[in-house]
């Protein structure tokens, strides 16, 4: 199965139960769906390392230009692998989200 790297910019109202919770629902649907979590996390810093959210919690990170009025957003990233059909579920998940501001999904080639 081909390797994915997800990462989804919420809205900074969200609190740390929101974020574990949509974290914890990506990797619930791509383990039904037959595929392996390898890492689950935010974004640290700007060379684009991933660490689990640990101690003081989820930290915002401030975007590059305003998306819908905010200034900033929370980084959640998921690396994973699965069938190719559940891309289109997850982001079309995604897309409903009214907390979801961007997200992205690539194939990793490594």
């Amino acid at each position: 199965m081909p390797e994915y790297e997800l990462m989804v910019v919420t809205r900074p109202t969200m609190d740390d139960a929101g974020l574990n919770s949509l974290a914890e629902t990506l990797a619930k649907h791509v383990t039904d769906a037959e595929g392996e979590v390898t890492l689950s996390g935010q974004l640290v810093d700007r060379k684009g390392n991933v660490a689990a959210v640990e101690g003081e919690g989820w930290k915002t990170r401030r975007l590059a230009y305003l998306i819908e009025g905010c200034k900033e957003g929370y980084y959640v990233v998921l690396q994973f692998t699965s069938p190719p059909t559940l891309i289109a579920t997850l982001e079309r998940g995604l897309e409903l989200d009214e907390n979801v501001l961007r997200y992205m999904t690539t194939r990793r080639d490594d």
